[in-house]
């Protein structure tokens, strides 16, 4: 790239940020934006560089291999990431300090589906316009399945600062049935001094299955306590499991069961294909304090839990009930980032409390402290409908904060069951966010019920529903289906089953049209909503 180049970038760069600068001021509230509606992405990921500017740089990334290198600008378009050892999902960013690392499954040359995710890829971001990068291997072990990563790095200890700490699952043989084959965590770590990962290590004492469920040792995180100590989390055998480590990840104590997990960290949670209560551990290193969140269903539905330790982990805080609300509906997929300013904690995750059939999610933020307690804020004014049983929706959100910058990025589906990637943005979290009780307007969605889909509204005002429907077949037979309802008492949070299209196996939707009118006393209020979309 010419000089020219690089500094007509770097001036539209800045441009974009001052236009940003100028955007968000104008706003009361946080804004919410899609960055991405192309070829169903899911599994956002999001960094925050680390900066002494107001408005923070940020990065975020998505399935199966999309990098977005300033997602509050939908001008600037996103790029596919590469590396020589090849991109896969399960996208993770991460700043160490000002370095950004990006983890990911691999795609190894020459190898067939299932065969590549052979290692975890680690790549070092110097330039993420450009895409100057140095890629890792890391845990390559004999082809045995590598998966699930994630980052974190030491930015303030004496001894170990600028490490970086890898950890995620081995599979002897990935959905293996064979009990001589097995799951365990692993861990690696990169040196400045070396500019390298070192061999994988093992740190779980036990064991899991392969068979990708409860019983198999799942989605492990670490975070740095305030003198170097690693400690590290993960679900599995319906524990949840903690260790750590005192010599920068030379060697590990005994693992211990921090909770029970009823029911375990794989959730069957109606419409959507799979969920998970995997956990996540932040520390506040200025006043040392370690958190963990993670979902289970502990009380009977799945709820979001928080333990916190303020003796290095040799205790912990009874469980504390995240989400505030007293219905039987569940939330799940939390996450967490720990503002270390203020010391404040943040975890965001769906919500289903305003959907009577589970049909249809907010996004939630929940804010922490032990001096304050829990505060809880709807981040989304619509309900975001759920594609059903036969969509793969991903396993994960990602937030960041960043001084007073608040992003949370998440996977949102449409009418038509497209996923889209949102962030929710506010650069004066102190002021922006505001407790809001419920949606503002209706929702619909169509659920794949394997023999049907089935049309339905999450009804939070009066409203009539006008819907319209083009079917065809292979052999290019046409049937049409009307129908229109009108609700004008209702409560609110009550998802209402409009329509059940029983399609044929060679059926599909061609074409379906979805208006929607408000009532408001003897006013009304009309919003169409025209969704025209081909299943072919």
């Amino acid at each position: 790239m010419s000089v020219l180049h690089q500094l007509k970038l770097s001036y539209r760069l800045i441009f974009s940020y001052l236009l940003l600068s100028i955007t968000i001021c104008s706003n009361a509230q946080i804004s919410i934006r899609t960055i991405d509606s192309h070829a169903n992405p899911n599994e956002p990921s999001i960094a925050i560089k680390p900066s002494q500017v107001w408005i923070k740089p940020m990065v975020a990334a998505s399935n199966i291999d999309n990098f977005y290198t300033n997602p509050l600008n939908p001008k600037l378009p996103k790029s596919k990431s590469t590396s020589k050892y090849g991109v896969y999902g399960d996208p993770v960013l991460h700043y160490s300090d000002t370095t950004l690392f990006f983890a990911h499954l691999s795609k190894t040359p020459g190898k067939a589906y299932g065969e590549w995710f052979d290692r975890i890829v680690v790549q070092k971001i110097e330039n993420p316009y450009t895409w100057e990068e140095t890629s890792y291997s890391v845990g390559y072990n004999q082809d045995k399945m590598q998966d699930k990563p994630w980052l974190s790095s030491d930015n303030h200890s004496d001894r170990y600062n600028g490490n970086v700490y890898v950890t995620w699952t081995e599979f002897d043989k990935y959905d293996s049935d064979d009990p001589d084959d097995r799951s365990r965590i692993r861990f690696s770590k990169y040196e400045l001094s070396t500019d390298s990962f070192n061999t994988a290590i093992t740190i779980s004492d036990t064991t899991g299955d392969c068979l990708d469920g409860d019983n198999t040792l799942e989605g492990a995180t670490t975070a740095i306590g305030k003198d170097g100590t690693i400690y590290a989390v993960w679900a599995g055998l319906y524990y949840i499991w903690l260790d750590k480590s005192t010599d920068g990840g030379t060697t590990w104590g005994t693992d211990r069961k921090i909770a029970s997990q009823p029911k375990g960290w794989d959730m069957d949670m109606p419409n959507i294909m799979r969920a998970n209560g995997m956990p996540f551990i932040q520390s506040d290193t200025a006043r040392d304090i370690l958190y963990i969140t993670w979902a289970d269903e502990y009380s009977g539905n799945a709820d979001v839990w928080l333990l916190y330790s303020q003796d290095q982990g040799k205790s912990w805080s009874e469980r504390i009930c995240v989400n505030q609300d007293t219905s039987n509906r569940g939330q799940y997929f939390p996450n967490m980032a720990v503002d270390q300013a203020t010391g404040s904690v943040f975890i965001a995750y769906y919500d289903f409390r305003y959907s009577s059939s589970e049909a249809f999610y907010n996004i939630m933020l929940n804010t922490f402290s032990i001096e304050d307690g829990m505060s809880e804020y709807l981040i989304t004014s619509e309900a975001i409908p759920l594609p059903g049983k036969n969509v793969f929706y991903g396993d994960y959100l990602d937030l960041d904060v960043q001084g007073s910058n608040l992003a949370i990025l998440y996977t949102a589906n449409t009418i038509a069951n497209e996923t889209r990637i949102k962030i929710a943005h506010t650069n004066l979290y102190q002021k922006h966010l505001i407790e809001r009780k419920g949606n503002s307007t209706n929702a619909i969605g169509i659920v794949d019920q394997n023999d049907s889909l089935v049309v339905q509204c999450n009804a939070i005002i009066p409203y009539r529903l006008d819907v319209k429907v083009k079917i065809r077949d292979a052999n290019n037979h046409k049937r049409k289906i009307k129908k229109s309802v009108i609700y004008k008492d209702l409560d609110q949070a009550i998802d209402h089953r409009i329509l059940g299209l029983q399609l044929a196996d060679t059926e599909y939707i061609k074409k379906a049209k979805f208006t929607l009118r408000y009532f408001a006393g003897n006013k009304k209020q009309i919003q169409k909503l025209k969704n025209d979309f081909v299943n072919n």
